[in-house]
């Protein structure tokens, strides 16, 4: 009897080796933020509004930083001419050396502002790509597809980004989510990111995978399971991790 009884209680035993009760988080949630200063023109996105990746969230005004580049290039195709005027110079020089109709003084003249020249000209050439990043970090883009959680930014306010840029906008990823448990050490030190692991969530089993094992200062860890996000997920839902 005990025989035949071992194979049904193995058939009963959990087809999850553990059950860890969770809370649904944003994932991938960011602030916005502008590394240039400026005046807020324009904000395009509202709280609870889904963007695709590559969207514009809101701009600066963008007068300064178009004169900026404008003066930029002008710089540039300045230089640019004056290197090509040297480098005819230049050549003309060699020509001359070679026939021994000029002197050592003047080859050296010559090459001398040829390289002169050619450093001015890559000087233009970076303020000419920071004017034109400059022009580009006036209108942050969404980073992935996202859900906008708060904005904070409305026009006319003003942005320093000197010393610590404001928070303009919140974002999360709007395809995912992530189910956050307490484990203990010995459950993480099976874990890695990548593993395979399923969230229960209103009565449905979502496959999922570990997002990540965070370490805490008292010895406990933090278990993060991404999960495709559904209709009706938000932060702060109970949930439950099921482990292999």
């Amino acid at each position: 009897m005990i025989t035949r009884a071992i194979p049904l209680l193995l058939l009963a035993l959990p087809a999850w080796a553990a059950e860890l009760p969770a809370r649904l988080d944003w994932s991938q949630r960011v602030e916005i933020a502008t590394p240039v200063s400026g005046v807020v023109e324009a904000v395009h996105v509202l709280p609870g509004q889904r963007v695709p990746k590559g969207t514009v969230l809101l701009g600066l005004n963008q007068t300064a930083f178009k004169a900026g580049l404008l003066e930029a290039r002008a710089d540039l195709d300045r230089l640019g001419q004056e290197v090509a005027d040297a480098e005819r110079e230049l050549a003309r020089a060699n020509e001359l050396y070679a026939r021994t109709v000029s002197s050592t003084t003047e080859l050296d003249a010559a090459r001398l502002r040829h390289a002169r020249a050619g450093a001015l000209l890559a000087a233009a050439e970076a303020r000419s790509e920071q004017a034109r990043r400059q022009l580009d970090e006036s209108e942050p883009r969404a980073p992935y597809d996202a859900l906008v959680l708060d904005r904070m930014a409305e026009p006319g306010m003003t942005v320093a980004a000197q010393c610590q840029p404001p928070a303009l906008l919140v974002l999360a990823r709007a395809d995912e989510m992530v189910a956050r448990a307490e484990l203990a050490a010995g459950q993480a030190a099976t874990l890695r990111p990548g593993d395979a692991a399923a969230v229960l969530f209103a009565g449905r089993t979502l496959a999922g995978k570990v997002a990540a094992v965070r370490a805490r200062a008292d010895g406990r860890y933090l278990l993060d399971v991404a999960i495709p996000r559904e209709d009706g997920m938000v932060a702060g839902l109970a949930a439950t991790i099921q482990l292999p």
